[in-house]
């Protein structure tokens, strides 16, 4: 079973303070936050997760499907 990550990479949509750590986001930016911080402010529609691309498949990684 796999951990979950304890920060998340979150785009800022739009520009507010952070009213418990007086922290300044700008919108557009993207940042590292805890996990608890992202959902609060996913919740108030400030910011989005920024999804992580897996790598590209390669001929050496795909898997031979031929039977």
């Amino acid at each position: 079973m796999s951990e979950t990550p304890k920060t998340v990479s979150a785009k800022i949509l739009r520009d507010f303070n952070d009213a418990g750590t007086e922290k300044r986001f700008t919108a557009g930016e993207t940042v590292e936050m805890l996990r608890g911080e992202y959902n609060n402010f996913a919740a108030g529609g400030l910011v989005e997760l920024v999804e992580t691309a897996a790598p590209a498949a390669t001929p050496e990684t795909t898997p031979n499907k031929r039977g």
